[in-house]
């Protein structure tokens, strides 16, 4: 059993990154017999994988035709980082009422392993760091409720930069992101509730601009 669970993680972890590595695209086809040849394991744990790259949003199941590398639409992105605005500014709203200098020193140290991971290129660090810094200030809320919501729509959030984002490429002069979480940490350093809602809508809807235009480079 232990073996079984081990081929399973396997399985899941060498598909995610080729698709996160681009040698595998969205709208590519991936049959379980290929990963079976591939990794030299049976089928069955890499039937468990796929349902799970599926949960992140990696991979759409469909039937008699295999696993398909998701391919999400422009309108799918639209509707995600749009609500993300609206839940993200709510809980900045809520958090900045109960900021301590404690709470900034977390934030300061989130942006830091960014900037390594983004020196490092590591892909999975930055998703991990880049998650902890946009539901932080609904864990500060206390609204458990949000933050569920929050982190969710992170996890989607995330399949969508595996699949479209440019982060081996990006030059790291070039990377927007640290800027802009920079903008939002320096608002909340003020505690300036219209000036962190602002940069939080700045920031996501930038995100959301990138993504929609890079689209076409795998069609």
């Amino acid at each position: 059993m232990v073996n079984q669970k081990s081929n399973e993680e396997l399985a899941f972890e060498k598909v995610k990154r080729a698709i996160m590595l681009k040698k595998l695209n969205p709208g590519q086809r991936v049959t379980e017999e290929w990963v079976s040849k591939e990794l030299k394991m049976s089928r069955t744990p890499i039937r468990a994988a796929f349902k799970k790259l599926e949960s992140a949003g990696l991979i759409q199941l469909v039937p008699n035709k295999g696993a398909i590398v998701y391919n999400p639409s422009d309108e799918e992105l639209e509707d995600v980082f749009n609500l993300r605005v609206v839940l993200e500014k709510y809980a900045a709203e809520l958090a900045v009422k109960k900021l301590t200098e404690q709470d900034i020193q977390q934030l300061e140290e989130f942006q830091e392993q960014e900037i390594e991971a983004y020196e490092k290129k590591d892909f999975e660090e930055f998703m991990r760091v880049n998650g902890f810094i946009h539901s932080f200030p609904a864990r500060i809320s206390g609204n458990k409720f949000l933050l569920e919501e929050i982190e969710k729509l992170n996890q989607w959030s995330d399949g969508y930069l595996i699949l479209r984002d440019e982060f081996y490429s990006t030059p790291f002069d070039e990377v927007k992101s640290i800027p802009e979480h920079n903008a939002i940490i320096s608002k909340f350093k003020e505690r300036d509730t219209d000036g962190i809602c602002q940069a939080i809508e700045d920031h996501l809807l930038s995100t959301l601009e990138d993504l929609s235009k890079r689209s076409s480079i795998f069609s």
